[in-house]
């Protein structure tokens, strides 16, 4: 049963065995596997069916430092299916090296091993509707056998792959599944101001909605289960504050703290030996049918020997915002950066102004020579619009994304790694509250010297092992080097260490089963629970640990 909180007059008291706070992909696995084992669930998500602009607002941070870093709304959605609406769909799992005790990264530490989680990666990977765990390119595809670049050395991994998703998105791939699930109880717009506990903070009793118009319900149930993104997670424990004044889960100041993004940019070149080389690097379709594409992959050997953090490149096509690439499908998709997801368009807005910078003129000189590109090469124009209309448009399997052919081989590099968890890097609670009176967030985001410094040196290092094979040179020169280490870039998107496991109540706020040290009955689902980023995208691990949580869950019951 599916219903809108607004509309359904419901009881001011609710009972459940369980309820989940956020509709996203782990509250929707987590309230289905438990709903499936016979368990009475509510699930509350705070936003409606679709993607609404004012809902939007209630993810608007108070503040946000540095400038880089995206603002608090962005690559979010308040809405049933929470950010899977506008995913990408990338499905990587994290690698043993990931929970390993790394010394020169004190904090990175799991009070789990690998194997814990990596049991579940074949069930997460049917959810997000990704196919089979083949991450080695030949496993994948047979035809993908031969390496892409023979005669690399061992210290960059070439052949392993990201498998992608439809992108799914969880709340409409799985909405009637949801509704018809007899003891499952889905409620829109109904945000959650406060998760109830006994009066000194200890038990978890339930949560308070707080709805639109002022009314509020309380659903009672003896487990609690906070599966609202990194940001949100941490804004909830904090702003539950009625049986300890420090929020829940906070009784150490964690709350908040060792906030993760992963770090990216354009870090180097390469040079395909020949030219066409660069399409071993492209998107392929594996045996099942999804699309897979190779990265270049620091391997853990390196990373050991060293003392560095987990990263990839992969290469990229030239900057979308600067004409100077004069190339007419670039100049396209800039164009037409108005009529794609905002939050993308925002972000393509904030880089024009670096660009338009370096470029000099007015902005009018800036967008003809956009239009001159489309304008020259509109022949090749046609062609790419037919092939992405028939791929990514009108396909229920979507292209992920464009790696267009560059003449001359040479690619940008493009950057994902893995950001050392840092105790001030964090999200508190500001002064400003939203429409609902909860408390804004604030987000101070930190990226330290020593981080900047490993994503160089590992660069360096892939660098080294791919030119030995003569298939390809990869170019990072130390100006290019210093430019990125002045102005590091965090994906925005990856909100991740916010409430992290740990061994004790003095190093984090959840145990290795994801509960609160200080509030039992209270479990985290998710990202904020990761005590390390990887360099991976979050959401095949965060299906995996929540996976691994439900079935901890049903032990217990």
């Amino acid at each position: 049963m599916i219903v809108d909180a607004r509309r359904a007059a419901l009881a001011a008291r609710i009972e459940a065995d369980l309820v989940i706070v956020g509709a996203g992909p782990a509250g929707i696995t987590l309230a289905l596997t438990l709903a499936d084992a016979g368990w009475d669930v509510v699930l509350v998500e705070a936003g409606g069916d679709k993607f609404d602009k004012a809902g939007q607002d209630f993810l608007r941070a108070q503040s946000v430092s540095p400038a880089s870093h995206s603002p608090g709304e962005m690559y979010r959605r308040r809405q049933f299916g929470g950010t899977s609406a506008v995913w990408g769909g990338r499905c990587i799992p994290f690698d043993p090296i990931d929970f390993e005790t790394r010394d020169w990264m004190p904090a990175a530490r799991w009070p789990i091993a690998h194997d814990e989680i990596a049991r579940f990666y074949p069930q997460a990977m049917a959810l997000a509707e990704a196919g089979a765990l083949d991450v080695i390119a030949a496993a994948a595809d047979p035809r993908e056998a031969d390496p892409a670049l023979p005669g690399t050395g061992d210290d960059a991994i070439t052949e392993r792959v990201e498998r992608f998703s439809h992108p799914t998105d969880f709340g409409g791939w799985y909405r009637k599944r949801l509704e018809a699930a007899p003891r499952l109880r889905v409620l829109t717009n109904a945000p959650v101001d406060q998760i109830l506990t006994t009066s000194d903070g200890a038990i978890a009793s339930g949560v308070r909605l707080r709805l639109p118009d002022g009314a509020k319900v309380t659903i009672a149930a003896s487990r609690v289960v906070i599966a609202a993104g990194g940001i949100e997670t941490a804004r909830l424990l904090l702003a539950s504050d009625e049986a300890r004044a420090c929020g829940l889960g906070n009784e150490h100041d964690l709350v908040g703290r060792y906030y993760q993004c992963h770090l990216e940019g354009t870090l180097g070149t390469m040079a395909f030996h020949p030219p066409a080389g660069h399409d071993r690097f492209d998107y392929f379709r594996s045996h099942d049918g999804i699309y897979c594409r190779r990265y270049l992959w620091l391997s853990p050997e390196a990373q050991r020997r060293e003392r560095l953090a987990n990263m990839v490149l992969r290469p990229a096509h030239p900057s979308i915002v600067d004409p100077a690439h004069r190339h007419p499908v670039l100049s396209a998709m800039y164009l037409a950066k108005n009529m794609i997801v905002p939050e993308y368009a925002r972000k393509m807005t904030a880089l024009e102004h670096d660009a338009r910078a370096q470029r000099g003129g007015s902005s009018a000189s800036f967008h003809a020579a956009h239009f001159r590109n489309v304008l020259l090469g509109s022949p090749r124009l046609a062609g790419f619009a037919l092939d992405w209309t028939r791929r990514r448009i009108l396909a229920k399997r979507k292209l992920p994304s464009v790696l267009l052919a560059e003449p001359g081989g040479v690619y940008p590099l493009d950057l994902n790694g893995e950001q050392e968890p840092h105790r001030d890097s964090r999200v508190m609670l500001g002064t400003e509250r939203d429409a609902a009176g909860l408390r804004r967030a604030i987000i101070d985001w930190r990226c330290t010297a020593a981080d900047r410094a490993r994503m160089i040196a590992g660069v360096r290092v892939i660098a080294a092992a791919v030119n030995r094979s003569g298939a390809a040179t990869i170019t990072l020169t130390d100006d290019e080097a210093q430019a990125w280490s002045d102005h590091p870039v965090p994906v925005g998107g990856h909100h991740i260490g916010t409430a992290r496991m740990a061994d004790s109540a003095a190093d984090g706020v959840c145990d290795a089963n994801a509960e609160l040290f200080g509030t039992r009955g209270v479990f985290i689902a998710g990202a904020a629970s990761f005590p390390t980023s990887s360099f991976a995208n979050p959401t095949l691990t965060l299906l995996a640990q929540t996976l691994r949580l439900a079935e901890h869950l049903q032990a217990v019951k």
